[in-house]
């Protein structure tokens, strides 16, 4: 039994032991100590240990990174301070010209002369826009003076008073921009005078132009302030030319507004299109000495003319109230030629028809002269300086001629002097007996030379 005992204690001794290796993975040191004894924390002890523990590469590549960058920043102030250093000692050479000066002068002179042309170009729009103000002013009251169908000679009138005050208006803007205009002038003037003595100058020194560099900030600042200022006159030049374009038009293309203008191309528009054929040259106008062929084709060239004017007028592409216009002025200029080729060649047919009339009173006092031996008679004697006569066909006289008037064989009216007219021979009466005149059908005998 003794055997037995010391047995189970040998064997309980052995899973104490696989029991602590075992707990210990998960218990604390100090309960598995079986001695019951735990460790005391000392910080020196943890000190030293991450003295022994420290990496000095880390540090020794730091100290590299650092040393590198403050021999770079080194370097680069070294080298600015010396090129600084070489600028100021050129420009110092050569301050007694003040080359400096007279290369920002030089190189800045172009850019400013520029702007300042800039700033004449807007004195310049600003005038023709004020003068364009004007014109506008007085176009649309010239407008209204037109519209308005007065008489001729009062619409003249009213219009060169509008004239004159457009004028004077004109006269007074140009009087105060100009003097504006010569004042810039003269600053552009002295501005290039500047530069052609910085340029003379720079032309004795050009060896150490390229020394000086420090002017491109400045230059740059002027070029923005010369791109505005043409930004600037370009805007107010569009603005003037699309003001101007747009006076033009309503100048020479005008807008008929009244209603007496309205009425008036309504009318024209009614009229026929078409011009009626033209007449050929009758002869009576020869005989009655009224109008020769000469002067009859002239007339019709004058009349074709006219109409190709006014044919190449209505190809152009006209806007407002002109097209209408032009259209009235065919229609009405075709419609007077048309009148007058019918007013002067039915006076034509008037005429014939007297003529035939005349002529048989002609031949019935032909007659009656045959039978008798009077050389005429007096037709009229209202006019006497223009006394109208007819004389027997078969006596022939001339200017100068005379003839005695007589009533009957014994009663004597007076003398007369015959001389040619335009519609035949006249008498003039040269004397008259106390207390007679000259009658129709009074005797006429001729005196024969």
């Amino acid at each position: 039994m003794s055997k037995q005992l010391e047995r189970r204690m040998g064997n309980d001794k052995q899973i104490k032991k696989d029991l602590t290796k075992a707990g210990a993975r998960f218990l604390p040191e100090e309960i598995t100590n079986v001695d019951g004894r735990s460790d005391v924390y000392s910080l020196e002890n943890e000190f030293e240990k991450t003295r022994k523990n420290k990496s000095w590469a880390v540090l020794i590549i730091v100290l590299i990174f650092f040393s590198i960058i403050a021999s770079i920043t080194a370097l680069f102030t070294y080298y600015t301070e010396l090129k600084n250093s070489s600028i100021d000692v050129n420009i110092t050479e050569f301050d007694d010209v003040r080359l400096k000066e007279v290369l920002g002068t030089a190189r800045m002179a172009d850019n400013v002369i520029l702007i300042r042309k800039n700033e004449l170009d807007t004195l310049i729009i600003g005038m023709r826009n004020a003068l364009l103000n004007v014109n506008s002013k007085y176009l649309t009251q010239y407008t209204a003076v037109l519209d308005k169908g007065l008489p001729p000679d009062v619409t003249r009138q009213q219009l060169n008073d509008l004239k004159r005050g457009e004028e004077a208006e004109l006269a007074s803007v140009r009087a105060e921009y100009e003097k504006k205009i010569r004042t810039q002038r003269g600053i552009i003037g002295e501005i290039e005078k500047e530069r052609r003595e910085a340029e003379r100058r720079l032309k004795l020194e050009a060896d150490n132009l390229a020394k000086i560099g420090d002017e491109s900030k400045v230059y740059d600042i002027k070029m923005k302030s010369l791109s505005s200022s043409q930004q600037s006159g370009f805007e107010a030049q569009k603005n003037y030319y699309e003001r101007y374009i747009k006076y033009l038009i309503l100048k020479y293309n005008p807008v008929f507004a009244s209603r007496g203008s309205k009425e008036l191309l309504e009318r024209s528009a009614a009229l026929p299109a078409d011009k009626g054929g033209l007449r050929a040259y009758d002869e009576v106008f020869a005989n009655e000495n009224v109008w020769s062929r000469k002067r009859f084709d002239e007339l019709r060239g004058k009349i074709n003319d006219l109409d190709g004017l006014v044919g190449r007028l209505r190809g152009i592409d006209y806007t407002n109230s002109v097209p209408p216009a032009v259209k009235g002025i065919d229609n009405l200029y075709r419609s007077i030629v048309n009148e007058y080729e019918n007013l002067w060649f039915g006076l034509v047919n008037t005429v014939k028809n007297k003529n035939s009339q005349i002529e048989d009173y002609r031949v019935a006092l032909d007659a009656v002269l045959k039978e008798r031996p009077e050389s005429g008679y007096i037709i009229s004697a209202k006019n006497p300086a223009a006394v109208s006569i007819h004389i027997n066909r078969l006596i022939p006289i001339k200017d100068g001629d005379s003839g005695l008037v007589f009533r009957t064989d014994d009663d004597f009216i007076g003398r007369v002097d015959f001389y040619r007219a335009a519609d035949g021979f006249k008498a003039k009466v040269v004397s008259l007996e106390a207390g007679k005149s000259m009658r129709p059908f009074d005797r006429i005998l001729i005196n024969v030379k």
